[in-house]
């Protein structure tokens, strides 16, 4: 865990069967956006008034929980979809729920909207409250100021209802107004964000791959998504640049990491199928390891366990249908090379012959 920055997380807890884990440098970058604008002597350098650190510190723990309910959303898709979901990291750039699904178009699709669709749900369901129960319009503007007009906390806002003023005060109703609007809000932009920068690894890229596989094959799915993704890189890194955010500059870099890791992974023969080979003939003559149903427990099981053991062994039945495709490819190829010879292989073919063979002879 220590060799994996990625994992250098905090405990919260476990809710629903998933652990729920905060990245350490989460609270530092929430301190530090704090504290730049909370040392900033009068604000007018931003354009707001002074004490807008409590309206930042207010934004991050909205921000929080509707990331929270946003993994959640793709955590519960998975199960959906008979997949396993047992790990949420919260970090700076947003939140990871670690998901295993099967292998299928729907699978994926279906467990990459989840998450963009519980944020559209809140925004539903905030928009609602504040025009139907408070009279006032939702900041539609993803870039605009939710930050305090004035010291005293005040926010403009559109009235819905002409009788309305423009400025809440942070009092009463008013309070309510002001915490609904800014968690529209914050449920707005994440919704944008995986919804309109369809590149991967955003939701709106997986969604994008998710639904070129069923045309065009997993590995150019993934190859458009991915390549999307670059151009979505650039965009984010221009936006950063021009509104001078950190936070959109380290999303860039992140994006360009991980598409360059996928296409990497592409590359090294991790296809379709998952190994981009149609395995619906052939036959198997490498050794199987076969998978014994566990013994009945004699204490009668509660739904929880029931629920577990029935998730275990349906992820036992994925790894046995890979290493069956895995086999049957190889036998494949192994046909080829008796028929055409080592050379009529092309490089992935190669890498992948070698990697299989190597797994299998250190299992000897």
């Amino acid at each position: 865990m220590l060799s994996d920055p990625m994992r250098w997380s905090l405990p919260l807890g476990r809710l629903f069967g998933i652990n729920i884990r905060v990245h350490i440098l989460f609270p530092v970058v929430a301190l530090g956006m704090i504290l730049r604008v909370a040392l900033q002597k009068d604000g007018k350098d931003w354009g707001v008034p002074a004490g807008a650190w409590q309206d930042v510190a207010m934004l991050i723990g909205l921000l929080f929980f509707s990331v929270l309910l946003h993994e959640f959303g793709h955590c519960f898709a998975g199960r959906w979809m008979e997949g396993e979901a047992e790990d949420i990291l919260i970090w700076p750039l947003g939140g990871l729920a670690y998901v295993e699904v099967p292998h299928t178009p729907r699978a994926h699709f279906v467990t990459a909207a989840g998450g963009p669709l519980v944020n559209v749900f809140l925004c539903l369901l905030t928009g609602a409250l504040l025009m139907l129960g408070l009279g006032y319009w939702p900041p539609l503007n993803p870039i605009g100021y939710v930050l305090r007009a004035s010291d005293s906390g005040a926010m403009d806002l559109s009235p819905y209802a002409a009788h309305l003023p423009t400025r809440v005060e942070f009092q009463g109703w008013g309070i309510a107004t002001i915490v609904l609007a800014r968690f529209f809000w914050v449920n707005w932009v994440l919704a944008l964000l995986n919804l309109v920068l369809v590149g991967f690894p955003l939701d709106g890229g997986r969604m994008l791959q998710a639904a070129l596989w069923r045309y065009v094959g997993y590995r150019q799915a993934t190859l458009v998504a991915v390549f999307v993704g670059f151009v979505v890189m650039f965009l984010v890194g221009l936006g950063a640049i021009i509104l001078n955010e950190l936070l959109a500059l380290c999303l860039a870099v992140f994006i360009y990491i991980a598409c360059r890791q996928e296409w990497i992974a592409l590359e090294s023969g991790s296809e379709e199928g998952p190994f981009g080979y149609d395995f619906s003939q052939g036959y198997t003559s490498l050794e199987r390891d076969q998978i014994t149903a566990a013994p009945q427990p004699r204490r009668k099981q509660n739904w929880w366990q029931r629920w577990r053991q029935k998730q275990a062994a349906k992820k036992l039945q994925r790894e046995q249908e890979q290493r069956e495709a895995e086999e049957r490819r190889m036998d494949e190829l192994l046909a080829k090379v008796q028929r055409e010879g080592m050379g009529a292989l092309t490089e992935e073919e190669k890498r992948f012959l070698k990697r299989v063979s190597d797994r299998y002879r250190n299992r000897q």
